[in-house]
């Protein structure tokens, strides 16, 4: 497996996209906690007098993070369809440093409302950045090690967002007043991420003839059309929409349960590196189990295993050992199911919409994404719900998703079946 990151474009793309994926989570994991520090005694003078951060706390950076993948999304999808994905890819990484620079003026100047706007333009490369991403895999390894691949990526990924929740925890402990060292640092960052970028071989576009248009509604239209008649690929979409909308919940609620505990911001990223370390283990071990093929079963046994997870939690709710434990679970159950659903993305649609589709997928993973912003408020602010208790009733939701993906799964496999004899 470890033999295709010697394969130069691939790993040149693999560090690239490791290196955007951990600048963003230090960068937005600094953000979140600033704004979760409002519940203890001592934040930031800056923060505090901010009417954002005081009526919408964490849900406003999820929010506007997730927003331009809803609105970008479909039009990003055919960009990466009609020109070189490497060089998508190069411009997303340029963009980077860019955006990291207004975050560094922002904290600076110590103005909330900048950083959220920051916290928008970061949104807006990603969405960018994403359907190359995702697509130009089978592109560079073929559909032979195209799991194997996706569980580098996932594997990658995962350890990114790892040790950036953890680096932007311990950004927000030690440089309290001073963050704009945290924003030089940021930009360092993102300056590397781009030089190895340019390290990747240039790619042919898939359907150079394509027509851009520029209407995010019709766009989205136009690539859900391409699914039709599929109803696995329609599934796996969705399915991955609700994965992601829960994963983003579960991560305000951690930075929420830390804060409730009385944790230390450090030691509140470090709960989110168990998730990343789990993750790590269950991507390893769906690419060894799926080996040339694609693994479907681990599906629904990656959401079950997810809603189990958080049920430890019913023993000991205050017990940190004990959630630590949870949260790897947790991690291990989502790469589980990740690298299945993945590969079903990316390997049923005809190559000249695979862009396409990866546009509409990630335009339905940050619908998610952006539901679960609204979600916390809900729970939080609205029904004042411990984190505890949304943890647990997270859990449940996606216990009842899985039993109901499941059975929708084995209806259709039925019909299929009648549809053979008959």
């Amino acid at each position: 497996m470890l033999a295709l990151l010697k394969q130069r474009s691939f790993g040149a793309m693999t560090a690239s996209q490791f290196l955007g994926a951990f600048n963003d989570n230090a960068f937005k994991a600094l953000v979140l906690f600033l704004a979760a520090s409002l519940s203890k005694d001592n934040p930031l003078p800056w923060v505090e007098s901010s009417r954002m951060a005081q009526t919408f706390g964490q849900a406003l950076p999820h929010t506007l993070f997730a927003l331009p993948f809803v609105l970008l999304g479909p039009l990003t999808g055919v960009l990466a369809d009609r020109i070189s994905k490497t060089r998508i890819v190069w411009w997303a990484n340029a963009m980077e440093i860019g955006v990291m620079v207004c975050a560094c003026v922002a904290f600076s100047l110590q103005v909330y409302d900048l950083l959220m706007a920051t916290v928008l333009l970061m949104g807006a490369q990603s969405a960018l950045f994403g359907p190359a991403k995702y697509g130009i895999i089978k592109e560079l390894v073929g559909e032979k090690d195209l799991a194997k691949a996706n569980s580098l990526i996932q594997a990658s990924t995962m350890l990114a967002i790892l040790s950036g929740t953890v680096v932007g925890g311990i950004f927000a402990q030690r440089f309290g007043g001073q963050l704009w060292q945290a924003g030089v640092a940021y930009v360092i960052f993102a300056f590397i991420g781009w030089a190895v970028s340019l390290l990747m071989g240039r790619t042919p576009p898939a359907d150079p003839g394509r027509k851009q248009t520029y209407n995010p509604v019709s766009t989205f239209i136009g690539h859900w059309s391409a699914v039709e008649g599929d109803r696995v690929l329609a599934l796996a979409i969705l399915s991955s929409g609700f994965f992601y909308m829960m994963a983003a919940l579960f991560m305000q609620i951690v930075i929420a349960y830390g804060t409730w505990l009385g944790l230390p911001e450090a030691s509140t990223a470090t709960l989110h590196a168990m998730t990343g370390m789990g993750v790590i283990l269950g991507a390893w071990l769906s690419g060894r189990i799926s080996g040339d093929g694609v693994a479907g079963f681990l599906i629904p046994v990656g959401l079950l295993g997810l809603a189990a997870s958080t049920f430890l939690m019913l023993l000991a709710p205050e017990n940190v050992s004990l959630l630590r434990i949870s949260l790897f679970c947790m991690g291990t159950s989502s790469g589980l199911f990740t690298i299945p659903i993945r590969c079903l993305i990316q390997g049923r649609p005809k190559s000249a919409r695979r862009g396409s589709i990866q546009g509409l997928a990630e335009v339905i993973d940050f619908i998610g994404i952006l539901m679960a912003g609204p979600l916390f408020y809900l729970g939080e602010k609205v029904f004042e719900c411990t984190p505890h208790t949304m943890y647990i009733a997270a859990g449940m939701t996606v216990a009842a998703y899985a039993c109901l993906t499941f059975s929708m799964r084995r209806a259709q496999m039925s019909r299929e079946a009648s549809e053979t004899v008959a």
